[in-house]
């Protein structure tokens, strides 16, 4: 009998020699990685939060599907399940012997014989020396390389090495079999006998956990699925519904981001909030908890979510709208989900440039705490600004939850969610001009006539 069991595990990184420009970047851009923390007293250490509070209990007949963007943690938590990688925190169990195979042929020597490779490879994927010698037949017989095993394997060709590393390891007998992303077999003839071979290998397993992008491989091998995102499972159950909800996110991410593209960001044209958020709405009073997810999480770690933001005026009416003068007051609603330190809220109002570039108007840096946060505290931060002096125009919300440090985001919300623009409207006052904003410019004048400047000359 085998289990795999993986009670509330983290897996962290320390990163040595980071560059903080390079950190800057990466942490202001889309991540497609676990969180970028940096700690210490002086925030000198560099720690990349690969996985988080991954907790997974796998029995006898499960075949597991790992699925996710690249960088969503799958090949991290193989990696876990093998004890390459130990963990940080949490336990991992596993009863049974782990076969993994992250690589078609390890430990290749491209100056040994095929035999000499079909020794070393095996041994340091568990089997031995008298185990793999009476697989030698069956490996010979599969490969159908005959006397070049005899030979250095640099004089192979690449479909040559990639039957030989196909044929040791499906001669294994697994236990817990590991994949990421599976092997090449080489020519069509061999790859047909190779699914075949795959298929019984696969059988003869009593566990097997897949990481793959093929959806046809996945749905294939597999009878179970879990959805990995930025570190973190995020679903799991029967493969078909879990592969079909991690496309339509896909699918729903990417329909999104084109929508923002094709509205050049709203651009001085009109802002629809519906434009970016996808399938789920903010709805009249701003709440945010559960919409655009997929892309927030896959940008942030998750640990605190912004659940409202609102804006309003003097009066408490709901609007996004402003003449300059007016009082417009930001209301952020956020909620803890796990246990943060130093909790900070940026927020931006970003300006679009006719060519559908961003830059940054203005910030307001506002520090929540400076003492840690437990899970279920709940926060308010409101914001006023009384509306100087702008053109008329449209401002692009943004809203980003985090350390004060900057490094590491536990929430991003911007167009992300369909956020509404802070719209400026001309005032009765206000003449026609251009720009962002009116300069309070002070005029003086003076002047004289030419003709008195003539007479004076024709005097002398």
């Amino acid at each position: 009998m085998a289990t795999v069991i993986l009670e509330n595990v983290n897996a962290h990184f320390p990163i040595y020699g980071a560059q903080q420009r390079s950190l800057r970047k990466a942490l202001f851009q889309r991540a497609t990685g676990g969180s970028i923390e940096r700690e210490g007293k002086n925030n000198d250490r560099v720690t990349v939060k690969a996985l988080t509070d991954i907790s997974l209990t796998l029995h006898d007949g499960d075949r597991v599907g790992l699925v996710g963007h690249n960088g969503a943690g799958k090949s991290t938590l193989l990696k876990l399940m093998a004890g390459i990688y130990e963990p940080v925190s949490g336990t991992i169990k596993v009863e049974g012997r782990v076969t993994p195979l992250f690589d078609a042929m390890p430990g290749l020597d491209s100056e040994d014989s095929g035999y000499e490779n079909i020794l070393t490879s095996g041994m340091l994927i568990g089997m031995t020396r008298r185990q793999i010698e009476a697989k030698i037949p069956e490996i010979e017989e599969f490969c159908e390389l005959g006397e070049y095993l005899s030979l250095p394997v640099r004089t192979y060709s690449t479909g040559m090495t990639m039957r030989l590393g196909f044929a040791l390891v499906t001669a294994m007998d697994p236990g817990v079999l590991l994949m990421d992303e599976g092997f090449g077999t080489g020519d069509l003839r061999f790859a047909e006998r190779a699914e075949a071979r795959m298929k019984e290998f696969v059988g003869r397993s009593r566990i097997m956990v897949l990481a793959s992008h093929s959806d046809r491989t996945i749905r294939s091998m597999c009878n179970k699925a879990v959805m990995m995102e930025a570190g973190r499972i995020v679903a799991s159950g029967p493969v078909n519904e879990i592969c079909d909800r991690y496309y339509e996110s896909v699918h729903a991410a990417a329909e999104a981001d084109r929508q923002v593209k094709q509205s050049g960001m709203a651009a001085l044209s009109g802002y629809s909030a519906s434009n970016a958020a996808g399938k789920e709405q903010i709805d009249a009073e701003g709440r945010i908890e559960n919409v655009g997810l997929v892309d927030r999480l896959s940008r942030s770690n998750g640990s605190a979510r912004m659940t409202r933001v609102a804006a309003q005026d003097a009066n408490g009416n709901a609007r996004w709208d402003f003449v300059p003068g007016e009082t417009a007051t930001f209301r952020f609603e956020y909620k803890i989900l796990e246990r943060v330190d130093n909790a900070v809220i940026l927020f931006r109002l970003n300006f679009m440039t006719p060519g559908g570039g961003e830059v940054i108007f203005a910030e307001r840096r506002e520090v929540l705490s400076s003492e840690p946060l437990e899970a279920g505290y709940e926060g308010v931060l409101e914001l006023s600004l009384q509306v100087p002096d702008l053109m008329p125009n449209q401002y692009l919300p943004y809203i980003w939850l985090g350390r004060t440090s900057n490094a590491g985001a536990y929430d991003v919300v911007d167009v992300n969610i369909g956020l509404p623009a802070f719209v400026v409207r001309p005032s009765a006052e206000q003449e026609p001009r251009s720009g962002i904003m009116s300069l309070a410019f002070e005029a003086r004048k003076s002047g004289t006539l030419a003709q008195d400047i003539l007479t004076k000359v024709d005097a002398l």
